[in-house]
Order: structure tokens, then sequence, then C-alpha cells
């Protein structure tokens, strides 16, 4: 059991690893405007993981942390832009009077769903490939799209483990974060593989999307 390659001794350095990804992510958010180029360093380490690799966590992360920074901080603020966009209009609908209020209330409620479908699709896209701006946005939306169950359970995942972090909030601090990126990006993954054998990609040791490329489902 306590042997290099017994399951305690792997479970054991699964929480570190989790515990540790997720402190680096909590502190790297402290100065708030850092939250977007955290958030691609993480991705970018449990793509890593994924990818049955283990790279040293401090390190790596740091390095994709000023890799994607730009990239990082163009695209979240415009996510964020238009989350406070989709926010006000939310607000103003409520207020209007109006026989067009439940079209209007409908018809945001829809761009709501591709808003979160991209924001939780942009950052594993990020990480596995150059992309630019506008290709990384329309391919996050696609992407959401393609096997749309995947996307569901994504988000029924990221919910639960949210509730059970509100019941026990040393989860959020230890396990929160760097969970509920691992299995976005492990469920990406898993799309990402199933493009591969659908484009007719020879190779099955990565399955990386071209560069650049745009995805056509």
């Amino acid at each position: 059991m306590l042997q290099i390659d017994g399951w305690f001794y792997r479970v054991c350095t699964w929480i570190y690893h989790f515990t540790l990804l997720n402190l680096l992510f909590l502190i790297s958010c402290i100065p708030i405007i850092t939250i977007f180029p955290a958030t691609a360093a993480a991705f970018g380490v449990t793509r890593q993981w994924v990818k049955k690799k283990e790279p040293p966590i401090v390190t790596t992360y740091f390095r994709l942390m000023k890799e994607n920074f730009r990239q990082s901080m163009v695209v979240g603020i415009i996510i964020f832009i238009i989350g406070l966009l989709l926010y006000g209009d939310f607000r103003i609908i409520t207020n209007i009077d109006s026989n067009i209020t439940i079209a209007l209330y409908m018809f945001f409620c829809l761009m709501t769903a591709f808003y979160v479908v991209v924001v939780i699709n942009v950052f594993p896209l990020m990480v596995n490939g150059y992309y630019t701006g506008k290709q990384l946005l329309i391919n996050a939306l696609k992407l959401g799209l393609y096997k749309f169950h995947l996307t569901l359970i994504n988000l029924i995942c990221l919910y639960a483990l949210f509730f059970i972090s509100l019941k026990f909030p040393f989860i959020f601090l230890f396990f929160f974060s760097s969970i509920a990126i691992f299995i976005t990006y492990w469920l990406s993954e898993w799309k990402f593989t199933q493009l591969s054998v659908e484009n007719g990609s020879k190779s099955k040791q990565d399955h990386d999307l071209p560069a650049g490329a745009v995805l056509s489902k």
C-alpha cells in the first residue's frame, strides 16, 4: 500500500497535486487582474496531467501564465464585458412592461447559454493550440455545442462541486478550482480525441488540434 506504485501513494500524490494547484490559482487571483492568466495556467497544468505527464507544477504553472498572459487577458476582458452587457440587459428587461418582454427574456436566456458554453471551453482551447482571439471565441462555441451532452455533464459536475464546496468550505480552499478545471479539461480532451478520430488523425498519442484550425463540427 505504501509502495511508490501503490494505490495509497497515488491517492496522496493526487491530493497533493490538486491542493498545490488550487492554492497557486487562488494566490495568483488575488490581484484580480491576473484571474484570466491564472486560469489559463491552471488549464495548462491539468492538460499535462490528462496527457499522463507530471511536470513540475510550480515552474510549469508560472511559465504557462507568462506564455498565455496577453491572449488570456484580451479574451478574458472581452468575456467579462459581454457578461456585464448580458447582466445589464436582464436588469433592463425586468423593468420593462411590454408585450415583447417575454420574447426578449427568452432571447437573452439563449444568449446567456451560448455565453456559458464559450466561457467553459475557451481556456481548454487556448492551452491546446494557437488561435487568434476571433478563432478562439468561435471555436469555443463550436466545441461547446459539439457533443453537447458532454457540455451538460460538465455544467452538472461544476454545479455539484460548487454545492458541495458551500457545505464544506475547506473543499473550496484546497480543491474546488483545481478539480473544476481538471473536469472541464478532461471532458474537452475527450472531444478533441473524437474530433481527431473523425478528421482521420493518424496520431494516437496526442490529440492536439492543428494550430489556428477552426472546428467544422
